[in-house]
Parts: C-alpha cells; structure tokens; sequence
C-alpha cells in the first residue's frame, strides 16, 4: 500500500478514527481432510508413473517452457534441462507438496480466531458496523477456484498455498477480499448466471460496479497488486497505462457481444479492470482522506459510478493521472 495512504488511514486529523464494529462470528470455517490431501497428490503421482507416456504428452508443453526450464537450471533448482529431468523433479516436487500442504492446513485450523481477527480489523478500517448473516471459508482442493465467492461460500484452493512465501499473510488478504465483496454485494440482486436475461445497460452497470468492488476490495485486504503484476514479468507502470486504455475502450463500447467479453476478459488474474478500479480508489482515498472516503464506499453499494465521476473531476485538475 502507498506510504501515504497508509499515512491517512492511520492519522486523520487529531481525533481517532472510528473504526467500524465487524462481528464475523457467522463466519465458519471447513477445512478438508489429510486423507483427501493425499488422495489428490496420489493422482497427481499417477499420473507421472508411466514416464514414456508423461514425456510424449508433454512433449509440446516442454518446449513452450523452454526459457523457463533454462531459468530453472541457472538457478540451480534443476541439473539440467533434460526431459527427464524435469520428469523426475515434478514426482520430487508432488512428493514434497504433499506434505507441505497438510503441514499449512493444521496451521491454519490453529489459528482461525486469528484469522478472523485481522480480516475483521481490516474490514473494519473502511466500512460501519456490520455482521454477515452467514459466510463459510471452504479450503479444499481445487485447482479450478481460489479465494472465490459463489452466494455465501467462499473457496480456498489449498493447493495454490503452496507457492506462497507467506500462506497466513495470503489466507488473511484474500479473505478480507472475499468477506468485502460480501458486504458490498448485500441484498444485490444480480446474477451471473443471468447475464443473458438483463439489459445492454444493466450489464454495463455491472461492470462499472465490479471494477469499483474489486478495486476496493484490493485496497481494504492490503494485496499487493502492483507485485502480483512484477512477478508474471510486467511494467507495472506501463500496465496501469494498458489498463486505462482498456477501460477507455469499454467506456466507448456499445456492443452487447463484446461488452460481454470485456467483462470476461478483463477481471481475469487480476488484470486491467482490477488495476484500474485499485488505481482509481488509492487516489479517491488520498485526495478525500478516510472519513469522506468511508462515506464513499457506503454510497457506491448503490452508485458505484460515485468513484469514476470524482476521479474524472480530479483528473481535470490534475492531468498527471492516468485517465
């Protein structure tokens, strides 16, 4: 996060900030089990026993990683960059993450008040008294979800931990992240699943919501953004560039086909509409300081255009922002 955002969040004036009561005693927990850990790396070991048929399979797919596996060996993770090699460090590294996996989940079930203690601080920061009706944080695994919410539930992919320096500190970002969309989203009465039944109009609105959401929800969880972008090898400055100029075109844009594009493709990984939702609001956040920021945040649940019609008046003032 900006220092100075930071700066404002935490001294606003000589009186404290009031921060908001957030009751997440509804909010339960469900971990998978150990067996079900290891029954999901067991396939995976499987899959590579047959080393012949895993080398011809992924024949194409080592090629494409050349420059990766090159990297691998400069860093001295692998010997070589040999088929086989890699063949032999992918058992090697099911193997480990096997166990290194049930090793974050027993942490986590340790430290669950914990976990609910800073996401609850975090929320708290930004938004007035609230308490979710229900909400349950499901880790399993799941390759195709992560830190995803469908109605109430909200999915933790366990596996994905793995490759995190620090899988508390992610657990704790993402769902602050989750747990937000949750208060924003209340009593809304959109649904993706009928997106094909609502008006040009509507799903544009929708948009424009959900890059206010997300880029909120970024802010308020503490993610790191701009390091999310570094490490898949981005300029970030040039990417909040792109991102702008994405959402230039979605502003402009008419079609009912390609909005419903826009809205598939840019919200992925995090990608342009993030950016320029995290963008908008860090900036939002410093030009009106905490207490009108919160006020803010409470009136975008139903005007979220709220934060690009302020942004645009700030941009005429100062043109230095990306627009």
């Amino acid at each position: 996060m900006n220092p100075r955002i930071s700066s404002n969040i935490e001294k606003q004036g000589t009186e404290p900030i009031k921060e908001g009561l957030i009751d997440l005693t509804a909010l339960s927990f469900d971990f998978c089990t150990e067996d079900s850990v290891r029954d999901f790396y067991d396939k995976k070991l499987q899959e590579l026993e047959d080393k012949e048929k895993w080398l011809d399979k992924n024949k194409e797919r080592l090629e494409q990683n050349k420059q990766k596996i090159a990297q691998a060996v400069e860093d001295g993770l692998i010997p070589d960059d040999q088929p086989e090699t890699i063949w032999q460090f992918k058992i090697d590294k099911t193997k480990e993450g096997r166990e290194r996996v049930i090793e974050i989940k027993n942490e986590l079930e340790g430290r669950v008040d914990e976990i609910k203690g800073e996401v609850a601080k975090r929320v708290g920061k930004f938004l007035p008294d609230w308490s979710p009706d229900k909400a349950k944080i499901i880790f399993e695994m799941n390759e195709m979800a992560n830190f995803c919410i469908d109605g109430d539930n909200i999915t933790v992919d366990m596996g994905r931990l793995l490759f995190e320096k620090n899988p508390l500190e992610k657990v704790k970002e993402g769902i602050t992240h989750e747990v937000f969309h949750l208060w924003m989203s209340e009593k809304t009465e959109w649904s993706d699943s009928k997106q094909n039944e609502v008006s040009d109009e509507e799903l544009k609105e929708r948009i424009i919501f959900r890059i206010v959401d997300e880029g909120l929800a970024v802010l308020i969880s503490g993610q790191p953004l701009s390091e999310h972008h570094k490490r898949q090898g981005r300029n970030y400055g040039e990417y909040i560039k792109e991102s702008f100029d994405a959402f230039d075109l979605f502003e402009r844009e008419d079609d009912r086909g390609k909005l419903e594009s826009i809205k598939k493709e840019e919200f992925q990984n995090m990608g342009h509409f993030y950016v320029v939702g995290n963008e908008i609001i860090k900036t939002m956040l410093e030009h009106e300081g905490i207490e009108k920021f919160k006020a803010l945040i409470i009136e975008a649940k139903n005007n979220p255009s709220i934060f690009l019609q302020n942004y645009k008046e700030i941009c005429n003032k100062k043109p230095e922002l990306p627009a």
